[in-house]
């Protein structure tokens, strides 16, 4: 009995001895990929390989891209036409008509690029507080009886999300090799997410998205950080009752994340 443990164990040794050299040699015959790709088997991760795949095929030509937070102060005023209102409703203009840009505020962050090499570009995201001051182009009046007034009030107070791109052109200006002079152009989009009052609902002026036209100019200190002067003219992205046209003017500021965090 003592002889036949003795041999079922030699059997049993040899047995795991020849599986261990079996599973080695199978091993280091599999090239450095083939047993890379062993653990791109899972099918999560090997879609979320061909995401990265085909969004490094699109933005090849986009290089750079720091992103920065920014803040500003807007300065903003509406110029609004009533002249598509018919409603009994009247406002006095005085009341109404301030014809001033009122301070407003926003704050996101942006990403700053070359495309091709040669062209820079800047990419932003942001939440805008609009306080706007009217101006409003139509006065009318029943005189003597009744002083100058208007048939609608405009929503002077709203947030919006705004998208911006902006192509950046490089100006020849002296002590570029420690500051660097821009003028920027380019369309943004705004989209109000704050509530529409009831008049402009009831009037067909309830449009929550407008479309603009920025034009500036930034100033970048070193990197460190970049001032800039934005003008904005927007306007509805779709047609209403009564058109406005938004004039904004901002003055702010960003910094790198990296030289935040």
């Amino acid at each position: 009995m003592r002889t036949i443990g003795y041999f079922s164990n030699k059997i049993l040794f040899l047995f795991l001895l020849i599986s261990l050299v079996v599973s080695s040699v199978n091993a280091q015959s599999l090239t450095k990929k083939q047993q890379d790709s062993l653990y791109l088997l899972n099918p999560r991760q090997e879609r979320n390989q061909k995401i990265k795949k085909s969004f490094a095929k699109t933005f090849v030509n986009f290089d750079g891209n720091e992103v920065s937070l920014f803040g500003a102060l807007a300065l903003s005023k509406q110029l609004i036409n009533d002249n598509g209102i018919t409603a009994p409703i009247i406002y006095l203009y005085n009341d109404l008509n301030t014809n001033s840009y009122d301070p407003g505020f926003n704050g996101g962050f942006r990403i700053d690029g070359i495309y091709k090499v040669k062209h820079p570009y800047t990419l932003s995201f942001g939440v805008n507080r609009i306080s706007a001051g009217s101006n409003y182009k139509n006065i009318h009046n029943l005189y003597p009886f009744i002083e100058d007034f208007t048939h609608f009030k405009a929503d002077n107070v709203f947030t919006t999300l705004n998208v911006s791109a902006h192509y950046k052109k490089l100006l020849p200006v002296n002590a570029m090799n420690k500051y660097k002079f821009y003028a920027v152009f380019g369309p943004s989009l705004d989209y109000k997410i704050s509530s529409i009052s009831d008049e402009h609902l009831i009037n067909g002026a309830g449009n929550r998205a407008f479309l603009n036209a920025d034009l500036g100019a930034e100033f970048d200190n070193k990197g460190y950080y970049i001032l800039y002067a934005h003008y904005k003219l927007g306007k509805y992205l779709t047609s209403s009752t009564v058109p406005i046209q938004l004039h904004r003017f901002e003055i702010g500021m960003s910094i790198k994340t990296k030289d935040l965090f």
